[in-house]
C-alpha cells in the first residue's frame, strides 16, 4: 500500500502487556502502521523483557519501508501481568501446576468447577495488589504525560492502563485479539447475553440448548456477583483511590461502561463470529496476525519436510502444558488415525508436526519411552516430528500449502491463523474463551470439537474419531470447502493488521 498523504505526522502511544496472546496484535498492527505510514511517530510502552520483539518488528518493517521511524520503547515499572496473577494464586494457595493456570481452569465444566473457575478468573482482571497497582498506574501515567500522544491505544485486558486512561480523561482506543461477542454482550436484544451465548467456563454449546438456559443464566449472574463482591478487587480499588485518587477500571468497565468516544478494534470479522448485533464502538478489523518471513526463508529444512505429505499440525499454544498421560492419549489418537488412513486410503498418507510443551520431564522420541512405544515406527520413519520449538511462525506453516488439519487449544490467534489459511480445525479447548472458539469452529462447519466428553482433557478414542471425521469423514470435503470460503472472506477484507493501522491513524487525526 502506498503511504497515505496526510497533513502532518502523528504520534501514537501503544500500551500493552507482554503476554503473547495479547501483545501479538500490537506487534502486528505496529508493523503494518510503520510499513504503510512510515512517518508516524510510534511509541511502545510495556514491561521489561519485550525489547527484542519490538525492535525486530521495526527492523522487519524497514525491509519494505526503509523510511519507517524507529519505535520508541518505554518500560513500565513493575511486574508483568502473568507474574502478578501467579503471585495471587500462590499467596492464596490456590492449587495449580507451577507456572500454569489454576486447577479449576482445567477441571471438567460443571456447577462446582465452573463457579470455582469464575472466582479464579478475577485476578486476571485485577492481577496486582494495591501497592503494585499504584506503582504500575503511576508509571503509565508518567509515560502518557511524557509522550503526549495524539492517540493512546491500550490492551483491552490491561487494567492499569485502562485505569490511567479513564483517570486522565484522554482520547484512547483499545486493541484486542478477542471476538465481537466479548465486547458486545450489553448490546444484544432480548437479554441474549444471558441465554443465547455460552457463559464463562460453562462449556455449553452455541446456541445454549433450551434445557441448559437456566444454568447459563445462573452462571452469567454468578460472574457479575463474584466480581462485585470480590474482596481482592475491593481492597485494590480502595488502596488505589486512597493513594492516587483514581477509580479502578478493568475490562468489565470497558464492556459495561465504555467512554462515549472509545473504539474497540477486534481481531475478527462478523463472518467468523457468533451472530450478534454489532455496537458502533466495536470495530471488526479481520484477523490481526503478525507478518512473518516465509517458511522458505525462516526454515527451508522444515519446508522441504512439509512438502512430502499432507500434514496434521498440532500446536496447543504457549500456556497449555501437556503431561505424559495427555501426550500418550494424543499419541494413541494419532496412531489410530494413521492406521485408519492406511486401511481406507493407502495412497493418501499423512505426516504429523507436533509442537509439544511438556509438563514434567519425559521423553518422546527415545526408544523405550511411552510415546515411542506408541508411535515408534512413525517417529523412526520421520512421519511424526515432535518438537518443542519451531523457527517459523505458525501462520507460515499453515500457509505452506501442505497442512490439512490444525489441532489447537482454541486460542483466538490459533483459530484466526487456521481460518486465514483455509485449514479445517480440531479444537481441544482448555479454558475460558477457548470453549467459545471450539463452538465457532463447529457452528461454521470448518472442523470439530475434539474432546466434547473429556474436556478440558482428551481421550484417544474421542480425539481419533473427530480427527478421522475431519480428514476422511463424509463431511470432510464440505469442511475444506467452507474453510477455504472463509479464508477468501478474509482475503477480500484485507489485512486485519493494516485495517487496524488505518483506523487508528484516522482516529489520531479525529478531533
Amino acid at each position: 500500500m502506498a503511504e497515505e498523504k496526510l497533513p502532518h505526522s502523528k504520534k501514537i502511544l501503544l500500551i500493552t502487556n507482554i503476554e503473547r496472546g495479547e501483545a501479538n496484535v500490537f506487534l502486528a498492527m505496529s508493523h503494518a502502521l510503520l510499513q504503510n505510514y512510515p512517518h508516524v511517530e510510534l511509541h511502545f510502552a510495556t514491561f521489561k523483557g519485550f525489547e527484542t520483539a519490538v525492535t525486530s518488528t521495526w527492523q522487519h518493517a524497514r525491509r519494505t519501508s526503509p523510511k519507517a521511524n524507529q519505535i520508541t520503547l518505554h518500560e513500565i515499572k513493575g511486574p508483568p501481568m502473568a507474574n502478578g496473577v501467579q503471585h495471587y494464586y500462590s499467596s492464596r494457595k490456590i492449587p495449580s501446576k507451577g507456572g500454569y493456570p489454576p486447577n479449576s481452569f482445567l477441571a471438567p465444566p460443571g456447577l462446582s468447577n465452573t463457579t470455582r473457575a469464575i472466582h479464579d478468573t478475577i485476578p486476571i482482571l485485577v492481577p496486582y495488589d494495591g501497592p503494585q497497582l499504584v506503582d504500575i498506574f503511576t508509571s503509565i501515567v508518567e509515560i502518557i504525560n511524557q509522550v503526549d500522544a495524539d492517540l493512546v491505544v491500550v490492551n483491552s485486558l490491561m487494567t492499569p492502563a485502562l485505569t490511567a486512561c479513564y483517570h486522565l480523561g484522554i482520547k484512547f482506543a483499545c486493541l484486542s485479539p478477542n471476538a465481537i461477542k466479548d465486547f458486545a454482550a450489553p448490546s444484544q436484544p432480548h437479554g441474549a447475553s444471558l441465554w443465547k451465548y455460552p457463559a464463562l467456563f460453562s462449556g455449553f454449546n452455541y446456541p445454549v440448548p433450551w434445557y441448559l438456559i437456566p444454568f447459563n443464566v445462573f452462571f452469567v449472574l454468578y460472574v457479575a456477583n463474584a466480581y462485585i463482591k470480590d474482596g481482592h478487587r475491593r481492597d485494590v480499588a480502595k488502596h488505589l483511590a486512597a493513594h492516587t485518587g483514581a477509580t479502578l477500571r478493568t475490562p468489565v468497565d470497558l464492556i459495561r461502561n465504555p467512554p462515549p468516544d472509545v473504539k474497540i478494534l477486534v481481531s475478527t470479522l462478523p463472518e467468523l463470529d457468533f451472530p450478534a448485533v454489532l455496537p458502533h464502538h466495536v470495530i471488526p478489523c479481520g484477523p490481526i496476525i503478525r507478518n512473518a518471513p516465509p517458511i522458505s526463508e525462516a526454515d527451508p529444512n522444515l519446508e522441504a519436510w512439509l512438502s512430502r505429505l499432507p500434514t496434521i499440525y498440532i500446536n496447543l499454544g504457549s500456556i497449555c502444558l501437556v503431561d505424559e498421560e495427555g501426550a500418550a492419549e494424543l499419541a494413541l489418537a494419532l496412531k489410530a488415525v494413521m492406521e485408519k488412513v492406511q486401511q481406507q486410503a493407502p495412497t493418501l498418507g499423512f505426516q504429523v508436526l507436533w509442537k509439544l510443551k511438556r509438563h514434567g520431564e519425559y521423553k518422546t522420541v527415545d526408544t523405550g519411552c511411552t510415546i515411542h512405544e506408541i508411535l515408534g515406527n512413525e517417529i523412526d520413519a520421520d512421519l511424526v516430528r515432535i518438537v518443542d520449538w519451531v523457527l517459523t511462525e505458525p501462520i507460515t506453516i499453515l500457509e505452506s500449502g501442505n497442512v490439512v488439519c490444525s489441532v489447537h487449544h482454541g486460542g483466538a490467534n490459533s483459530y484466526n491463523e487456521a481460518v486465514m489459511a483455509g485449514i479445517p480445525q480440531v479444537v481441544l479447548p482448555q479454558w475460558t474463551d477457548c470453549y467459545d472458539y471450539a463452538q465457532r469452529v463447529e457452528m461454521l462447519g470448518i472442523g470439530r470439537l475434539g474432546n466434547r466428553k473429556a474436556k478440558p482433557k482428551w481421550t484417544a478414542q474421542e480425539l481419533s474419531r473427530e480427527l478421522s471425521e475431519v480428514l476422511l469423514g463424509k463431511d470432510s470435503e464440505a469442511m475444506k470447502r467452507k474453510a477455504m470460503e472463509l479464508a477468501d472472506v478474509c482475503r477480500r477484507n484485507g489485512s486485519g493488521a493494516a485495517n487496524a493501522a488505518r483506523i487508528l491513524l484516522a482516529e489520531s487525526y479525529a478531533v
